[in-house]
């Protein structure tokens, strides 16, 4: 099998090299194949082919990458397969305030815990929290192999994002009429993993595309600029057909924020004044043509009536504002160590019945409230110090397009429990690892 890799040459990614996987040989750091680069690669592509419509495929990617970690990397001494330069690689992790800050966050959540009765519970989002304790050690030790695949990570994510929106305009074409009338219930358009992380993907999809536009970046394909333009267009599109709040806001959230850091460089600042005017247009004409947009709006005000009468049940938008509320009475209740990862159900179902006298409930659909509910102020005080040494650093907003895609993934923070999940951890953890990579090695 043959991996195509952008050469160094001046033809616009035309030139590449091939990086041969010598499938008919055993592989072995003599044969000039790393086991430890294989697996880390395979799992950063199974991540990125994955996380628009499989779990499946994501947890084996963590899984690959996890595995690589105890394995030689390229440059250790005397061609053996497990790491011998295993605490350089830990001491390198831990100078880092961005991946010390990942491993705060997963020891803080592991730590809550032991003041969890629910052990079951506690396991399972474990489990899905590994993303935060494996991801930081792989990209430090095996910086350059995974700098050399970045591109080819990108294109197999928008490779799958299109894939799968193909498959669900399929789907909306044969139940459209079910999904309009749905959509004024509050109902979403099913896709293959949560609509609401499905549509942060193609929101960071369309981010991407407009960033390969504006900058003109070379693509390996033949008319690349045009069709990262359209493609583009059609993932802008697309976000508005799901109709998903979190999805829109978040995306134009990104897209503003890009626009106000590129106009302030006069290379690009045509290029995006253009594009700005083109995709006004398209909302505008969006907004008109779409019944699926039109539906979610008229649902959503009709919402607002509802709960000025005192409703709130079933009602997917005041149900998360109730359990956000909520989640600040948990927080009242244990603020400083939070009730424990494990016992957030129990927890959550406890405060309903206090408060509201119901037991339908709902875990807090803001992440601050959840980590700070759950995991307490050592949680709260890790995630922070994650974000500020990401999407605050000075060196990412140099970068236009690193803000805009913190810009969608903190924005879900403010009406999802994105970790709580193992697309939205993951999906949160990758994308920031990858950003944290590119800056490093430019």
């Amino acid at each position: 099998m043959c991996v195509f890799l952008p050469g160094k040459g001046k033809a616009r990614g035309k030139e590449f090299r091939c990086a041969c996987s010598l499938m008919h040989k055993p592989i072995s750091i003599r044969s000039g194949v790393n086991p430890g680069d294989v697996l880390a690669v395979g799992g950063l592509c199974l991540v990125a082919a994955g996380i628009s419509w499989s779990n499946f495929l994501v947890s084996n990617g963590v899984i690959l990458m996890g595995l690589s970690v105890p394995l030689a990397r390229t440059h250790d001494p005397g061609g053996r397969l497990i790491s011998t330069v295993w605490r350089k690689d830990l001491s390198t992790l831990l100078e880092d305030p961005l991946l010390q800050a990942f491993w705060l966050c997963f020891f803080s959540m592991l730590a809550s815990g032991l003041w969890s009765e629910n052990l079951k519970d506690w396991v399972w989002f474990s489990q899905m929290q590994l993303p935060f304790l494996l991801a930081p050690l792989v990209f430090s030790g095996r910086q350059i192999v995974l700098t050399r695949w970045l591109g080819p990570a990108l294109y197999i994510f928008l490779g799958a994002a299109l894939a799968t929106s193909l498959w669900v305009l399929y789907d909306f074409a044969l139940h459209s009429q079910e999904y309009l009338h749905g959509l004024l219930k509050g109902k979403p358009i099913v896709t293959h993993i949560s609509h609401i992380r499905y549509s942060m993907v193609i929101a960071l999809a369309t981010l991407l595309c407009l960033h390969a536009v504006v900058q003109k970046i070379p693509l390996p394909l033949r008319h690349g600029p045009t069709l990262a333009a359209v493609l583009g267009l059609y993932f802008f599109g697309f976000t508005h057909l799901l109709s998903a709040k979190t999805g829109l806001l978040t995306l134009y959230g990104g897209i503003f924020l890009y626009g106000l850091l590129v106009v302030r460089k006069p290379g690009a600042r045509t290029r995006m004044l253009r594009i700005a005017a083109v995709l006004l247009v398209a909302a505008v004409a969006l907004a008109m043509l779409l019944p699926s947009l039109q539906n979610k709006f008229f649902y959503t005000i009709w919402q607002v009536g509802e709960y000025l009468r005192g409703k709130w049940l079933n009602y997917s938008d005041i149900e998360r504002w109730v359990s956000i509320r909520l989640g600040l009475e948990m927080i009242r209740q244990e603020p400083l160590l939070g009730s424990g990862i494990g016992d957030l159900y129990t927890s959550t179902a406890q405060v309903y019945q206090e408060c509201l006298a119901s037991e339908f409930y709902k875990l807090p659909h803001n992440q601050f409230v959840f980590t700070w509910a759950f995991t307490g102020l050592f949680g709260l005080g890790s995630l922070m110090a994650a974000i500020w040494h990401s999407a605050g650093s000075r060196n990412w907003w140099s970068l236009p397009v690193l803000p805009a895609v913190q810009c969608v993934l903190l924005g879900s923070f403010m009406v999802e429990y994105t970790l709580g999940t193992q697309i939205g951890c993951t999906l949160y953890v990758f994308a920031t690892l990858l950003s944290w990579l590119y800056v490093r090695n430019n």
